[in-house]
């Protein structure tokens, strides 16, 4: 009968330092995991996005930028229905910040 070892005979192969590489790289796969959103949630979004007033309302906000979740705060420019975004002037870019409206976490109306 054969005694297979699994895992454990391809660990001799491996370094410390490349297994605390490979165990390192996980963790911040995992930390990077944007949020789920619920229907509860999505509808509050909804909510606030319909009350800003283009050019007056000054927002505070989390959305998605690849895996990472990003903070900016500004006051919005612009919604573009047909184009499902929104513009949002930041102090610290030059341009608008254009946000899909499906990327953004959360959204706090000052």
């Amino acid at each position: 009968m054969v005694n297979d070892r699994g895992k454990i005979k391809w660990t001799s192969l491996m370094l410390p330092e490349h297994v605390e590489m490979l165990q390192q790289m996980g963790r911040e796969i995992e930390k990077k995991m944007p949020p789920i959103i619920d229907e509860q949630q999505l509808e509050e979004l909804e909510q606030k996005m319909r009350s800003i007033q283009v050019g007056k309302t000054k927002v505070s906000m989390m959305y998605r930028k690849g895996r990472d979740a990003e903070h900016a705060s500004g006051v919005v420019t612009g919604l573009k229905q047909s184009g499902q975004y929104l513009l949002l002037d930041t102090k610290d870019s030059l341009y608008p910040l254009r946000i899909p409206f499906d990327h953004i976490i959360d959204i706090t109306l000052h």
